[in-house]
């Protein structure tokens, strides 16, 4: 068994599907595990008395090699003198056993509750005892989160795991509950018009890589933000002009190709590759700094040509959809596009080379639409 070091975790690839664990030959019990989306993760294994326990340290590269192996020593030094010291759990260790074991079975969208505590959550109580949660803790936390909608789904998933936490016994009471929700899921109406989209596209490029080129090609093809964020070159073919997302990358849960427009494949082709991600800032993981990303580019916005009407990242995806139904473009072919659900079993079974060349007529209709707009002079 090869030593882990530092150069040889890095270069870890992710599995084809599911997940491959990595045992440290120093520390016994420490492994690194590597998920097919190339996420790694540091967890201890080890057994006290009859019964398994898996303790979950972070994520690599968070988390460096001689790090985790210091943890893993004291978790197990405390572990050899107090048992199972004492039952206690933390709140990563409940997030990751709901992820694992249920939210995966029984939620396709399981990522994105993956996220939201990535996001929201984990970073404050990654490490911090379940049983001295509080309510006051739980509002103090939601106070802290951003955004209209983000503050109630990020309630949402912690009462979520708790309540999960008090079925299994972990905790007598949840700390989650009889707080009342700061906000509401209201459907949203916005979309760009083409002077704006254009601001936007000029805008990226002050932005420099990986923003400006995610923001372009989020822009071009309508995708959803984080398929975009986590494109791997490996899924594109730039000679066909084509992206192919796996059922496992989209929300829908269903496989997807993206036919690229010239101006995609031009923008791709000028792209650095720095590692299997095309946006990456560290070359092993996507980008997915959205928030900063998007603060930065409304400074830009509002600096050189005045304040936008107030807009979101999920609203281009919006804007494509309207402006390509606009340029006469069925709503059947543009619900493709997106990769909204087909009807039939046929189609859900059988469509990822459907309507491709419907597809690819009308992603290239709207690029054409972009460049017109982003050439002509400023309105006013």
């Amino acid at each position: 068994m090869p030593r882990l070091t530092d150069a040889r975790v890095s270069a870890i690839s992710p599995p084809a599907s599911g997940q491959e664990e990595h045992p440290d030959d120093l520390v016994k019990g420490l492994r690194l595990r590597v998920g097919a989306g190339g996420r790694k993760a540091w967890i201890v294994r080890t057994r006290a008395g009859q019964k398994q326990i898996n303790k979950t340290l972070g994520p690599y590269p968070l988390i460096s090699l001689a790090t985790a192996r210091d943890q893993a020593r004291e978790f197990l030094i405390a572990l050899a003198r107090e048992g199972e010291v004492r039952g206690k759990r933390t709140f990563g260790e409940l997030a990751d056993h709901w992820i694992n074991n249920v939210a995966k079975a029984r939620n396709k969208s399981w990522r994105n509750q993956e996220r939201r505590l990535e996001i929201y959550v984990l970073p404050k109580w990654r490490n911090t005892d379940l049983a001295s949660i509080r309510r006051a803790d739980v509002r103090d936390l939601i106070d802290s989160v951003d955004g209209i909608v983000a503050p109630g789904r990020a309630l949402a998933i912690i009462r979520t795991l708790f309540r999960y936490a008090m079925a299994r016994d972990w905790v007598d009471a949840s700390p989650a509950e009889a707080i009342s929700n700061p906000s509401q899921d209201v459907p949203r109406d916005r979309f760009l018009n083409m002077d704006e989209v254009a601001r936007v596209y000029r805008a990226a490029d002050m932005m420099g890589y990986p923003f400006a080129g995610f923001l372009k090609l989020l822009i071009l093809t309508g995708q959803r933000r984080t398929e975009v964020a986590s494109m791997r070159w490996a899924d594109i073919d730039l000679t066909a002009g084509t992206w192919v997302l796996a059922s496992q990358d989209t929300k829908s849960a269903r496989a997807h190709l993206v036919p690229l427009s010239p101006q995609a494949v031009a923008l791709l082709k000028a792209t650095p590759e720095f590692g299997p991600y095309v946006w990456s800032s560290d070359g092993q993981t996507h980008t997915k700094c959205y928030s900063q990303g998007k603060a930065k580019l409304d400074k830009l916005l509002t600096a050189s040509g005045g304040e936008m009407k107030p807009w979101r990242l999920h609203d281009l995806r919006r804007t494509a959809a309207t402006h390509m139904v606009r340029l006469s473009v069925s709503e059947l072919v543009v619900g493709r596009v997106l990769n909204h659900a087909p009807q039939g079993v046929t189609a859900r079974t059988y469509a990822l080379h459907s309507y491709e060349a419907e597809k690819r007529a009308a992603l290239a209709e709207w690029a054409d639409e972009i460049e017109r707009s982003v050439a002509l002079p400023p309105a006013g």
